[in-house]
């Protein structure tokens, strides 16, 4: 069975704009890009914001 052109297009643009995502995310929100935080950092932050 063969494939229609416009279902072979879509396939490709829907795989590229997979691709595209993936690499997105790896770029800008990949672990590489976290900041790590301790309980005592977290504690100390908060306990200065709480209100009093």
């Amino acid at each position: 069975m063969r494939t229609r052109p416009l279902a072979r297009e879509i396939g490709i643009a829907l795989a590229f704009k997979l691709i595209a995502l993936i690499a997105l995310y790896v770029a800008f929100f990949g672990p590489a890009h976290r900041t790590r935080v301790t309980p005592a950092q977290m504690a100390e932050a908060l306990s200065v914001a709480a209100p009093r």
